[in-house]
Parts: structure tokens; sequence; C-alpha cells
């Protein structure tokens, strides 16, 4: 657990690092990669349970004690702290147009009852796809956009199928995702003092600042919901302190 710990500090010194260049106008060179996928196969790879990570690298996070599930290019999936949180290996799916970002948004949508008043989100079925938008265009700064809500309390039944798609729509900043069943509030390092039980890497910003020719890169893995109270949260050193969380109930 110590050397899974180092590794994940190391992650976050970089991050930081690679965080503080970008806010103080750095640009971030981002290869330009294959054509982009049409929506159906942005929608396919989003679901996919296999696959290497965007970067090219996977998360040495291979053998915890006492840890379940299976590991991935790329993210986590695991019980952590006496969770039975399991979930399959990461997949990629590039950088992805605005049309796909549509599709999946759409996709993410269907199944759940969406309640703006509430703030909440509440999937149904046994297999869910939450595509999860970090810091998008248009919403405050540091926050997640799910089902076109504002850090939302997303719910979801004991041992659904769920896929977290994970996307960064910010200009600027990397984004990861993260499930914890420790509380908010969270400190600048927020990653080096959670019970984590879910992990997905950070991904570099979108490919260009004008929205209308940004693409946008993906990363996505699923897990079987273990019921409890959960928080989600972007890893990035400062984003969940900054606001940039919300609450997972499985129940």
């Amino acid at each position: 657990m110590k050397r899974a710990r180092a590794t994940r500090w190391m992650i976050a010194g970089a991050a930081f690092g690679l965080s503080a260049a970008l806010s103080a106008g750095v640009a971030l060179a981002v290869a330009p990669g294959p054509t982009a996928p049409t929506a159906s196969q942005a929608i396919s790879m989003a679901t996919s349970r296999s696959g290497t990570g965007a970067s090219g690298t996977g998360f040495p996070m291979g053998s915890l004690g006492g840890a379940t599930g299976m590991m991935g290019d790329g993210a986590t999936a695991y019980g952590a702290m006496g969770s039975s949180m399991t979930g399959a290996g990461a997949a990629s799916g590039g950088a992805i147009t605005n049309a796909s970002l549509a599709a999946l948004v759409s996709r993410g949508e269907q199944g759940a009852s969406i309640d703006p008043r509430a703030n909440t989100v509440t999937y149904l079925g046994q297999t869910v796809t939450l595509v999860a938008l970090a810091s998008p265009h248009g919403e405050p700064n540091m926050t997640w956009e799910i089902d076109g809500l504002v850090n939302p309390t997303v719910t979801v039944a004991p041992g659904a199928q769920v896929t977290v798609m994970l996307v960064n729509t910010d200009w600027g900043y990397m984004h990861g995702f993260e499930l914890t069943t420790t509380p908010p509030p969270y400190p600048e390092m927020a990653m080096a003092g959670v019970a984590d039980t879910f992990f997905l890497m950070p991904l570099p910003p979108r490919t260009t600042k004008d929205t209308a020719t940004a693409r946008y890169h993906t990363r996505s893995a699923s897990f079987t919901a273990a019921a409890g109270t959960y928080h989600y949260l972007c890893p990035v050193p400062g984003h969940a302190a900054a606001g940039m969380f919300g609450t997972l109930v499985v129940s």
C-alpha cells in the first residue's frame, strides 16, 4: 500500500506542475492523433471494458493488499478501506468531436431521472453510463457536469454495472475522476489523503480553446456498485478543494 501511495504522490506532483504551467500560460502540446471517431464509435469505445490509457502508459497499482477487482491501463477500479466496489480495466476513447460528445451525453441521460430543482440524477436500471464532464465551458470553473447538472447527487442501485466516462471539456487544466468514501471538505492534495475506491487517471485539456473546433480526451472504466455513500472528485491538486466534487449514493 505504501508503494502505491508513493506512486500516486508522484503523479500528483506531476499533475500539479503541469496545471501550474498551464495556468501560467504555457501552451500544452497535444498530438493531433487519428481521425475523430463517429458518434457510434465513440459510444462503443466509451463502454468498452479493456484497452490502453490515452497517454499510452498504465497506472502501476498492480498488487494492493486486500484489494479486489481488475487493474487497467490508465485507471484502477478496486476495493479499498473495506469497500466492496469492484471494476474492470480502463479504455481510452481518444479525442472526440462535439458531435460525438453530444451523443455520449445523450446516452448517459438514458434511464436517468433528472431533477434540476433538487440537483439529483437517479438511475433505476442495472446498467448505467455516467458521463462526467470535467469543468465544461459555460459552467462554474472547477465543477462537474453530469446530465446537465452541476455537481449533482447521483443515485444508482446496488449491484448496478456503472461505466464512468470521463471527458475533459476544460481548457487549460488536466482533470481525473476519483470515487471515495471520505466526505468533503478536501485539502489541496486530496488524492493523498482520501480512502478511494475507484480512480481514472487525469486527462489533458481539450485540444483547442475554440469549442467549435475542439476535440475532447476521454477515458472510461466500469465497476459494480456496492451499497453506501461515496463522493466523486477530481484528484488533481487543488481541484476538489475548489469545489470539484459531488455525491454518489448506492441504495
